[in-house]
């Protein structure tokens, strides 16, 4: 009965997904809020169903379970066969109710070749996110997490916005067949599932482990590097891919990238991706992050946020922008709005994810993402237009170095990254002054050994 109520769950939640994306696309709803809305059906029906089938609603997501030992291959199988039925009905459903077809492909100007990048990159990334929110130490039986179906459906904020624009974002082999996506789009959705698949398993070695050594496991700081180079380069891309592409919404979708990765990744590495947070913690002096390893955050920070810089120039077939955006503000004020902004982002990952921050029985907070990523939000918004809204060193500099390609030369990226950096130091200041009781000796409690 158990199998029979999962295959019906996937079916049922395929279904009214690919409904939800078919009529979105349909009624031409506005870009600003299309993405937005199909992710936010995704997270009420992550919560729905993931307790009785896992809610993957997803071919790509049930692949990469598959790859990674989660499944066994007979309910690969019939997971993937019930959620592409689904999506095939939804979508002649879809194009009854509107009398109307898709034209979900890629979209001028793009070729196949760059549709079918961000298909896999951002596939990869969905697919990534869900088997990392639900691993065995991020969501321990004894202690689950509730902020998964959140992590697994801002996914799509982040990737519509900034894929959207390129290929559609379908993202899912039930969508690509129910929306009428062209087939050649479900083998890279494939390669992105078997990329996430690896990308786990380099993250997360714990989860092939003994009990006995699971228990016992501390990631070690290649693992942490790994997280911090994939969780900047998921980001840092976002973000280009936005700007790029005109996007209504980049401070959405970046935020949406950063809070997802964060919650995916914020167990492995504290989820920095960004040297001026890394910076900020360090400096806190909270053990969370020592000089050495902080150095070397830093510097895989910052190689991700330029690799990054070159795929998107590349998908946007070598349209860069610069560090700095045409503005009536001077460059000196835009370096302050950088600094006090990265400030807040900083101080609030301090607040948030270096401490547990309240009075409960639980030993973690939940909100801990969703705080950074209403910084990023709030920050970009408000000097976007001045600064370019980066607040991450690892991001301006990637975008100075891509806009190398058509300038010939580096601008103004010393200048904003060290404000940056700076914003992530008095960020620890400040919080060393607020924040005086954690720094406090806790006393011994009366008839305690402590060796």
């Amino acid at each position: 009965m158990g199998r029979v109520a999962a295959l019906l769950s996937e079916f049922v939640g395929t279904f009214m997904l690919v409904l939800t994306v078919g009529c979105v696309s349909l009624s031409k709803s506005k870009a600003d809020f299309a993405p937005t809305s199909v992710a936010l059906a995704l997270t009420a029906l992550v919560y729905c169903f993931g307790t009785l089938s896992g809610g993957h609603l997803n071919p790509a997501v049930t692949l990469a379970a598959g790859l990674v030992r989660k499944f066994s291959w007979l309910m690969v199988a019939a997971y993937i066969a019930v959620q592409t039925a689904a999506g095939f009905a939804a979508g002649v459903c879809a194009r009854a109710l509107f009398a109307g077809d898709t034209t979900m492909g890629p979209k001028a100007p793009f070729s196949w070749w760059e549709a079918m990048v961000v298909e896999a990159l951002y596939t990869c990334m969905l697919a990534f996110v869900v088997l990392s929110v639900t691993s065995r130490r991020n969501n321990p039986e004894s202690n689950p997490n509730q902020f998964y179906g959140l992590a697994i459906g801002f996914v799509l904020v982040a990737a519509g916005h900034a894929a959207g624009p390129v290929s559609g974002a379908a993202l899912n082999p039930a969508v690509t067949v129910g929306m009428g996506a062209p087939l050649g789009y479900l083998g890279w959705q494939a390669v992105g599932s078997m990329v996430a698949a690896l990308l786990f398993r380099l993250t997360r070695p714990e989860e092939y482990k003994s009990d006995h050594e699971f228990y016992a496991y501390e990631p070690v700081l290649p693992t942490r590097l790994a997280s911090e180079f994939i969780g900047t380069f998921m980001v840092a891309l976002t973000m280009g891919l936005n700007v790029l592409g005109k996007s209504p919404a980049a401070a959405w979708s970046a935020a949406a990238a950063m809070m997802s990765m964060i919650y995916a990744l914020a167990d492995v590495s504290g989820g920095h991706f960004n040297p001026a947070v890394t910076v900020a913690v360090v400096a806190s002096g909270k053990g969370k992050c020592s000089v050495w390893a902080g150095c070397f955050y830093m510097l895989f920070q910052v190689i991700a946020g330029m690799l990054a810089s070159l795929v998107f120039a590349g998908i946007h077939q070598a349209h860069t922008f610069p560090v700095l955006p045409e503005s009536k503000v001077a460059a000196g004020a835009a370096c302050v709005l950088e600094l006090f902004f990265t400030f807040v982002l900083s101080f609030v990952v301090l607040s948030t994810l270096c401490v547990k921050g309240i009075s409960t029985e639980l030993d973690r907070n939940y909100y801990f993402a969703l705080a950074v990523g209403s910084c990023v939000t709030a920050g970009s918004h408000a000097s976007q237009k001045a600064s370019g809204g980066y607040l991450n060193p690892a991001v301006s500099l990637g975008v100075g170095v891509a806009d190398t390609l058509n300038s010939g030369r580096l601008s103004s990226c010393a200048t904003i990254c060290m404000a940056e950096l700076c914003g992530g130091l008095l960020a620890a200041i400040i919080f060393f002054l607020t924040h005086a009781r954690e720094y406090k000796v806790k006393p011994v409690e009366e008839g305690k050994f402590t060796g």
